[in-house]
Protein backbone atom coordinates (compact mmCIF):
# COMPACT_ATOMS: atom_id res chain seq x y z
CA UNK A 1 0.00 0.00 0.00
CA UNK A 2 2.70 2.14 0.85
CA UNK A 3 3.93 1.66 -2.98
CA UNK A 4 0.72 3.21 -4.37
CA UNK A 5 0.39 6.20 -1.92
CA UNK A 6 3.45 7.02 -2.64
CA UNK A 7 3.14 6.70 -6.34
CA UNK A 8 -0.04 9.35 -5.74
CA UNK A 9 2.00 11.80 -3.64
CA UNK A 10 4.75 11.73 -6.20
CA UNK A 11 1.57 12.51 -8.67
CA UNK A 12 3.59 15.05 -11.38
CA UNK A 13 7.02 13.72 -10.56
CA UNK A 14 8.86 12.71 -13.44
CA UNK A 15 12.30 13.05 -12.34
CA UNK A 16 13.95 10.72 -10.03
CA UNK A 17 14.32 6.72 -9.74
CA UNK A 18 11.04 4.21 -8.51
CA UNK A 19 12.55 0.04 -8.04
CA UNK A 20 11.50 -2.69 -9.28
CA UNK A 21 8.75 -3.65 -6.17
CA UNK A 22 7.77 0.13 -5.76
CA UNK A 23 6.38 0.05 -9.08
CA UNK A 24 4.61 -3.49 -9.37
CA UNK A 25 3.15 -3.11 -5.80
CA UNK A 26 1.40 0.00 -7.40
CA UNK A 27 0.22 -1.73 -10.18
CA UNK A 28 -0.93 -4.64 -8.37
CA UNK A 29 -2.61 -2.24 -5.95
CA UNK A 30 -4.37 -0.39 -9.46
CA UNK A 31 -5.68 -3.70 -10.50
CA UNK A 32 -7.42 -4.36 -7.56
CA UNK A 33 -8.84 -1.05 -6.96
CA UNK A 34 -9.95 -1.40 -10.96
CA UNK A 35 -11.37 -5.25 -9.83
CA UNK A 36 -13.28 -3.36 -6.91
CA UNK A 37 -14.72 -0.60 -9.35
CA UNK A 38 -16.05 -3.37 -11.71
CA UNK A 39 -17.86 -5.00 -8.86
CA UNK A 40 -19.04 -1.98 -7.57
CA UNK A 41 -20.24 -1.20 -11.41
CA UNK A 42 -21.84 -4.35 -11.66
CA UNK A 43 -23.76 -3.98 -8.43
CA UNK A 44 -25.04 -0.69 -9.13
CA UNK A 45 -25.82 -1.19 -12.64
CA UNK A 46 -26.17 -5.10 -12.83
CA UNK A 47 -24.10 -5.14 -16.09
CA UNK A 48 -20.32 -5.75 -17.21
CA UNK A 49 -18.43 -2.58 -18.35
CA UNK A 50 -16.90 -2.95 -21.97
CA UNK A 51 -15.08 -0.77 -23.69
CA UNK A 52 -17.64 1.09 -25.58
CA UNK A 53 -19.93 2.14 -22.48
CA UNK A 54 -17.78 2.00 -19.12
CA UNK A 55 -19.95 3.38 -16.02
CA UNK A 56 -18.94 5.50 -13.41
CA UNK A 57 -16.91 3.94 -10.98
CA UNK A 58 -13.74 2.09 -13.36
CA UNK A 59 -14.32 5.54 -15.25
CA UNK A 60 -13.41 7.39 -12.64
CA UNK A 61 -10.13 5.12 -11.47
CA UNK A 62 -9.27 4.76 -14.56
CA UNK A 63 -8.81 8.69 -15.40
CA UNK A 64 -7.50 9.21 -11.57
CA UNK A 65 -4.89 6.71 -12.30
CA UNK A 66 -3.74 8.19 -15.49
CA UNK A 67 -0.92 10.36 -14.54
CA UNK A 68 0.27 8.25 -11.68
CA UNK A 69 0.90 5.53 -14.20
CA UNK A 70 2.70 7.27 -16.38
CA UNK A 71 4.74 9.26 -14.15
CA UNK A 72 5.37 5.58 -12.17
CA UNK A 73 7.01 4.11 -15.35
CA UNK A 74 8.98 7.09 -16.24
CA UNK A 75 10.76 7.02 -13.24
CA UNK A 76 11.35 2.96 -13.43
CA UNK A 77 12.54 3.41 -17.03
CA UNK A 78 15.00 5.83 -15.49
CA UNK A 79 15.98 3.00 -12.47
CA UNK A 80 17.21 0.62 -15.46
CA UNK A 81 18.96 3.75 -16.99
CA UNK A 82 16.95 4.26 -19.89
CA UNK A 83 15.11 7.91 -20.67
CA UNK A 84 11.49 8.59 -20.19
CA UNK A 85 10.70 9.35 -23.64
CA UNK A 86 10.91 5.45 -24.08
CA UNK A 87 7.17 5.09 -22.63
CA UNK A 88 5.78 6.06 -26.20
CA UNK A 89 7.09 2.90 -26.97
CA UNK A 90 3.25 1.80 -25.82
CA UNK A 91 1.45 3.97 -29.04
CA UNK A 92 3.28 1.68 -31.22
CA UNK A 93 2.61 -1.77 -32.37
CA UNK A 94 4.33 -4.54 -29.63
CA UNK A 95 6.18 -1.19 -28.48
CA UNK A 96 4.42 -1.97 -24.75
CA UNK A 97 5.90 -5.25 -25.25
CA UNK A 98 9.38 -3.71 -24.41
CA UNK A 99 8.28 -1.43 -21.95
CA UNK A 100 6.96 -4.66 -20.10
CA UNK A 101 10.16 -6.04 -20.46
CA UNK A 102 12.29 -3.36 -19.10
CA UNK A 103 9.86 -3.22 -16.03
CA UNK A 104 11.08 -6.17 -14.79
CA UNK A 105 14.66 -5.84 -15.14
CA UNK A 106 17.10 -5.29 -12.23
CA UNK A 107 17.58 -1.28 -11.76
CA UNK A 108 20.90 0.05 -11.48
CA UNK A 109 22.38 0.06 -8.29
CA UNK A 110 24.62 2.80 -8.43
CA UNK A 111 23.89 6.30 -9.37
CA UNK A 112 23.03 6.91 -12.74
CA UNK A 113 22.04 10.29 -14.63
CA UNK A 114 18.62 10.17 -12.83
CA UNK A 115 19.99 9.87 -9.42
CA UNK A 116 20.74 7.50 -7.26
CA UNK A 117 19.21 4.07 -6.39
CA UNK A 118 15.86 4.19 -5.05
CA UNK A 119 15.34 1.95 -1.83
CA UNK A 120 11.89 1.13 -2.96
CA UNK A 121 10.75 3.16 0.47
CA UNK A 122 8.31 5.90 0.21
CA UNK A 123 9.62 9.42 0.47
CA UNK A 124 9.17 10.72 4.17
CA UNK A 125 7.86 14.29 4.08
CA UNK A 126 10.73 16.66 5.91
CA UNK A 127 9.09 17.17 9.66
CA UNK A 128 7.97 21.07 10.44
CA UNK A 129 9.85 22.12 13.43
CA UNK A 130 6.51 24.62 14.63
CA UNK A 131 8.56 25.95 17.24
CA UNK A 132 11.07 27.55 15.11
CA UNK A 133 8.12 28.50 12.44
CA UNK A 134 5.41 29.57 14.68
CA UNK A 135 7.35 30.60 17.89
CA UNK A 136 7.21 29.43 21.09
CA UNK A 137 3.60 31.28 22.24
CA UNK A 138 1.46 29.63 19.61
CA UNK A 139 0.32 26.47 21.91
CA UNK A 140 -2.43 25.03 21.49
CA UNK A 141 -4.93 25.42 24.45
CA UNK A 142 -3.06 28.20 25.99
CA UNK A 143 -5.15 30.52 28.16
CA UNK A 144 -2.83 33.27 28.42
CA UNK A 145 -2.73 36.61 26.08
CA UNK A 146 0.15 36.41 23.31
CA UNK A 147 3.20 37.66 25.21
CA UNK A 148 5.48 39.88 24.48
CA UNK A 149 9.15 39.86 23.26
CA UNK A 150 11.34 38.84 25.70
CA UNK A 151 8.74 36.18 27.83
CA UNK A 152 9.92 33.31 30.01
CA UNK A 153 9.02 30.57 27.72
CA UNK A 154 8.16 27.82 30.85
CA UNK A 155 5.09 30.38 31.86
CA UNK A 156 2.95 29.42 28.86
CA UNK A 157 4.46 25.81 29.21
CA UNK A 158 3.13 25.44 33.28
CA UNK A 159 -0.34 27.16 32.74
CA UNK A 160 -1.56 25.01 29.57
CA UNK A 161 -4.87 23.01 29.82
CA UNK A 162 -4.32 20.61 27.55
Amino acid sequence: MRAYFDALLRYFEFSGRSSRAQYWLFELTYCLITLGAIAADYYTTHRLPDHEHPTFFIAFVMIFHIVPNVTVTVRRLHDIGKSGWWYLLYFVPLGGLFVLIWTCRRGDPNQNDYGGPDTGRPVQPAAIDFEARFGRAVRMGTDLPRPAAGFDGQTIATQRFI
